[in-house]
């Protein structure tokens, strides 16, 4: 058995780079008043009926060798070799090749197995087993642009080139081609051209027999010499003839009769009743009556049911009932929408009763949907039952989560030096070199926290967190811890614990230091292995918040809004307005990536960063909770670009357990597989702890109450004290008669040193006793003057409260009077070096500086800058859902993710909520069309439901079916530049370029009522992983795979990393993609 071959192409795959710009800043004189706008060409879509037949485009055989061809012939062939049933011929490359064998039972004949090559993948699909490049596989099961599935009493072959075969593992086979293959197929299937019998059944003008037509497409295996079948002598069968026609012509099938041709059918059942002995009598009859039924329904037709309990009964199990005419879209428990969404004709089978549908979850029965259970993380729940997740309580009714939202802390982390995560979730990496505000109240000064960012080696790459502080009060409280752990309360050094005013500082074990406020504020700070932090806010502060952490307003889209008033277009511009010292530079933007500097780092970074992907590593009872990808690229990033790879490798994972541990997942035992070595260095006396939720027993607890035992914490590792012992200053557990005492907070031990700004000071009874000359004089650059804070009065700050342009409306952090450069009263600094009044202070967006009076367009509002200020129109804009390339989204709350499903999945629709099936107007599925092998994405195939029409995008052409009867086309198209533009109704446009790149445009009357794979819009992306029954899931497979259109579609299984899969090709890309960071789109 062989297959044929055509000369080999190679495809070429052009990757375009979408450069997608949010806010578009322009000057005033790039608006004008007028403008005149050019309209799109308008094009008028041709329509086409619903279920409109196809039968010309389907070949087909069943019973005792009966073959129908795509131009309609039907002949009899009794051939038992192997023989191509259709190949697509007359073309460069073949897109497919289909053989099949017969056997004979007794007097009837099935079929042995079915081998395919489609698009060079191989199948052997026989009755026990099915064979895909020559491994055995179970269903259903994806491969690169096919899917295999059990479907009703079939195993269905579809594969988006445009092929789909059915075989009912006996004696039918039916193949169904798009007509793009019109004349281009040969085989027993006929050659497509549309005309009966020419070419087929005619060599150089002369007829030939059905034989001499089936004997030319036998293709022995190698080792065999099969023989051609001979003709059978005939037979007189009159008396057979009122059987078949009885029921070929009966009331079941009177509107078949109509479309389908019914002598051929007739004369093929009676060819089958001569053949068959007694006893096979009723099953030779179900055969033809089964394919005439079949074909009827390519037709367009709807059989009735034909079977009775004596004639060829089906007997259903599960409660099901058969059907002869059925619809092969039945709703079951995970998607009670698909029937809405339904484009096959019908089909025969087994269904579930009218009222019920099929439980896919549990796998039992058919059931009504009221009773259908709910899944959350993979897990099944019954009717009734609940779960409680952290700031949600949900619970299962009919299929679907109902869920209450309780209120929730925000959370901010500045980890690994450069990777900030807002209140809001937003992920940014900022490598900054100034002191910035982490975050505070806009318009007050009740709390500040404040941190320095600063370089930590040769490249750009290695930043790191130096410093993290927090201000009460406008400064009347002060509290700062270094990266080596030091506290300075109130400009003195402090042990712990300690509490000030409204602040209480604490360690409880080696590795962390909390600092907890009586007014809803607690910062973690991890010092082992790196400084790296959380912030902890009460929810009564949430959208009062300003700085690097975000507004805390559950909107991840106006993360990035300053002062100003203006959202900035990237995380560098909008971070440099939050630094405090106008003497420090603007961060421009870098795009290095450490791990192409060295190939063992990277090899190292992989290794131990894989951990966190990995599905069956340490980390994977969290991968549904908490997505680790951010985590990963923070890991990847960290242990390439810093000195000690393993402290930056080892900080990035035990950043995931702490977020783990925040959403209630405990991680135990980690740190068996990586960075062992924090669980065998601790000090002498002390012991390794993964959950340490309570206060550590200290020296100063035997001398003092000791309030922070009282205060909750999300439980921390490290090293503690054992039960019984107490930790003294030096960090030694010590019996209790052996520590020592301390009289109003204060330790009796003398002696410690500080330096600050080259002066030392040195602890004794309670002051800093200091010396040194740690101030000098410069030169400055004219109008600067120095100040010297040696002649300065005790309150002053010097040029550590300089201001400028860009920190006019910031308040003074400085602890210490710091001597330097600074303009004369009335001025302020430009930022280069320079002084100018107030009033000339330009307004800053996205990096570039306007002066009072410009104006800019930012989406669809104007802006004109004015006192420093940006004062806007307030005109409501629509939002964008891109997807793009090879399974990337963007939601339309700027959530960006991957997923790579080979599924038709939903991308929008507002069928949402109660009753999802039957309230809403529209609905938008999506389908991946790969190319090749290797499943990389090359086109899309879109369709959209509106009304009573549906809009099929598809191979660069659309089309439009009319699905029901009345109404008008509600859908605009246009074609501009490369793209169609498709207005559905008022508020919802769609964009296409005719490949792989789709924008949904809504407006804001929908903000809230939509759901799918763009996400809800609600202006929270954190919310955007909203599976089809309203659970809230950290996991993209689980969010995408609830979005399938198909409950039988096998599930995505992973998300490709094909730069991992094919690292050869790492470079070129990195090469080829390096122009999205080039001048060309700076």
């Amino acid at each position: 058995m062989g297959f044929g071959r055509g000369p080999r192409i190679p495809l070429w795959v052009v990757i375009l780079v979408i450069c997608c710009i949010q806010q578009k800043a322009s000057s005033a004189e790039d608006v004008p008043e007028r403008v005149t706008i050019l309209p799109p060409l308008k094009t008028m879509p041709v329509i086409s009926s619903f279920h409109s037949a196809h039968n010309g485009r389907v070949c087909s055989t069943w019973g005792t060798f009966h073959f129908k061809t795509f131009d309609g012939d039907i002949y009899n062939f009794p051939g038992v070799c192997n023989y191509i049933f259709a190949s697509h011929c007359n073309a460069p490359f073949e897109d497919f090749n289909i053989q099949i064998r017969h056997e004979r039972v007794g007097n009837t004949s099935t079929i042995s197995y079915v081998t395919m090559r489609l698009d060079g993948t191989d199948f052997k699909i026989e009755k026990d087993q099915i064979l895909v490049n020559g491994k055995r596989i179970h269903l259903p099961y994806n491969g690169p642009g096919f899917e295999i599935e059990h479907f009703l009493n079939y195993i269905k072959v579809d594969s988006k080139m445009g092929l789909t075969l059915m075989w009912n593992k006996d004696d039918s086979v039916m193949l169904e081609l798009d007509k793009k293959y019109a004349n281009h197929t040969c085989g027993l299937c006929g050659d497509f051209n549309g005309i009966p019998k020419y070419k087929e059944f005619y060599f150089e003008n002369t007829p030939i027999t059905d034989f001499q037509f089936g004997n030319q497409w036998k293709l022995n295996d190698p080792t065999e010499d099969c023989e051609d079948p001979i003709p059978p002598s005939q037979k007189n069968c009159i008396d057979e003839y009122d059987i078949c026609r009885e029921t070929l012509t009966g009331s079941a099938f009177s509107e078949c009769n109509d479309i389908v041709g019914v002598k051929s059918y007739i004369d093929a059942c009676v060819h089958d009743l001569c053949l068959c002995d007694e006893v096979e009598k009723s099953s030779c009859l179900c055969d033809t009556f089964s394919e005439y039924s079949r074909q009827c329904a390519h037709a367009g037709g709807r059989p009735q049911q034909w079977r009775s309990a004596e004639l060829c009964p089906i007997t259903c199990h599960l409660g099901m009932q058969y059907q002869e005419c059925g619809s092969p879209c039945a709703n079951t428990c995970t998607n009670s929408e698909i029937s809405h969404v339904c484009e096959d004709h019908c089909i025969d089978g087994c269904f579930c009763p009218p009222g019920t549908v099929f439980d896919d979850i549990n796998g039992k029965n058919c059931i009504p949907f009221d009773q259908c259970s709910c899944i959350y993380n993979g897990e099944s729940y019954a009717p009734g039952m609940t779960y409680s997740a952290p700031c949600r309580s949900c619970v299962c009714s009919g299929g679907e989560w109902n869920c209450t939202e309780l209120p929730c802390p925000g959370i901010c982390s500045i980890e690994g030096g450069s990777h900030i995560s807002t209140y809001d979730e937003v992920w940014y990496n900022f490598h900054g070199k100034c002191n910035y505000i982490f975050t505070k109240i806009c318009d007050e000064e009740t709390f500040t926290v404040l941190g320095d960012l600063g370089p930590c080696g040769f490249t750009e790459s290695e930043s790191c967190l130096k410093m993290v502080a927090l201000t009460i009060n406008g400064g009347e409280t002060f509290a700062a811890i270094n990266r080596k752990g030091k506290v300075i309360v109130n400009g003195m050094s402090a042990q712990l614990p300690i509490s000030v005013a409204n602040v209480t500082i604490f360690q409880p074990s080696m590795s962390f230091i909390i600092l907890e406020t009586n007014f809803g504020l607690q910062i973690m700070i991890q010092i082992i292995p790196l400084l790296q932090i959380n912030i902890y806010l009460d929810p009564s502060f949430q959208g009062r918040m300003c700085g690097l952490c975000g507004n805390f307003n559950h909107n991840q889209r106006d993360d990035f809004k300053t002062l100003n008033g203006l959202i900035e277009g990237t995380a560098i511009a909008f971070a440099n307005t939050w630094k405090t010292q106008a003497a420090c530079d603007n961060i421009k933007q870098h795009f290095n990536d450490p791990c192409t500097q060295s190939i063992e780092n990277e090899k190292y970074a992989r290794h131990w960063c894989g951990l966190l992907t990995d599905p069956e590593g340490p980390f994977a009872k969290c991968h549904l909770i908490v997505n680790p990808k951010a985590y990963h690229t923070n890991c990847m990033f960290d242990a390439c670009a810093c000195e000690i790879s393993e402290n930056c490798m080892c900080a990035a994972l035990s950043s995931y357990v702490r977020a783990c541990r925040t959403k209630g997942i405990e991680l135990a035992g980690w740190r068996t597989s990586a960075c062992s070595k924090y669980t065998t260095s601790c000090p002498r006396s002390l012991n390794y702890s993964y959950e340490i939720s309570s206060c550590e027993p200290t020296c100063r607890s035997l001398s003092e109450p000791d309030i922070t035992c009282h205060i909750k914490f999300v439980p921390v590792d490290g090293c503690t004290c054992e039960h019984g012992s107490y930790m003294d200053d030096s960090g030694i557990c010590v019996p209790a008669n052996k520590c020592p005492c301390y009289y109003k907070g204060i330790a009796m031990l003398p002696g410690e040193v500080y330096h600050e700004f080259g002066v030392a000071c040195t602890c004794n009874q309670g002051k800093l006793n200091c010396y040194g000359d740690g101030d000098s004089t410069q030169d400055c650059t004219a109008p600067m003057v120095y100040f010297d804070c040696r002649n300065a009065t005790t309150d002053s700050k010097g040029a550590g409260c300089q201001k400028s342009c860009q920190t006019l409306d910031t308040h003074c952090y400085s602890p210490q009077c710091v001597s330097g450069c600074v303009c004369p009263h009335g001025l302020v600094s430009d930022g280069k070096g320079s002084c100018i009044p107030v009033e000339e202070c330009p307004c800053i967006h996205n990096d570039a500086t306007y002066q009072p009076g410009e104006k800019i367009k930012v989406d669809c509002n104007t802006c004109i800058c004015q006192n420093r200020m940006w004062k806007c129109t307030m005109e409501t804009c629509l939002s964008t859902c891109a997807i793009y390339g090879d399974g990337h989204y963007i939601t339309f709350d700027d959530k960006r993710y991957i997923f790579n499903g080979q599924c038709e999945y939903t991308l929008l629709q507002d069928y949402c909520g109660q009753n999802s099936s039957t309230q809403g107007s529209f609905r938008i599925i999506s389908e991946n069309i790969p190319c090749g092998t290797t499943g990389t994405t090359c086109s899309k195939s879109i369709k959209v439901f509106f009304q009573n029409y549906e809009l099929i995008l598809t191979e660069e052409q659309y089309k439009v079916v009319k699905r029901e009867s009345g109404g008008h086309i509600p859908y605009r198209i246009h074609e501009m530049g490369i793209y169609l533009m498709i207005e559905i109704q008022k508020g919802l446009i769609v964009l296409w370029d005719k490949r792989t790149s789709l924008f949904i445009k809504l407006s804001a009357e929908f903000k809230g009522e939509v759901c799918g794979l763009c996400g809800n819009y609600d202006g929270n992306g954190v919310n955007d992983f909203t599976t089809r029954s309203r659970s809230v899931v950290g996991d993209v497979l689980e969010f995408g795979n609830s979005w399938k259109v198909s409950p039988t579609c096998p599930d995505a299984k992973c998300v490709k990393d094909p730069c991992s899969k094919n690292p050869y090709r790492k470079a070129w890309s990195q090469k080829k993609c390096s122009i999205i960071n080039s001048e060309v789109f700076a």
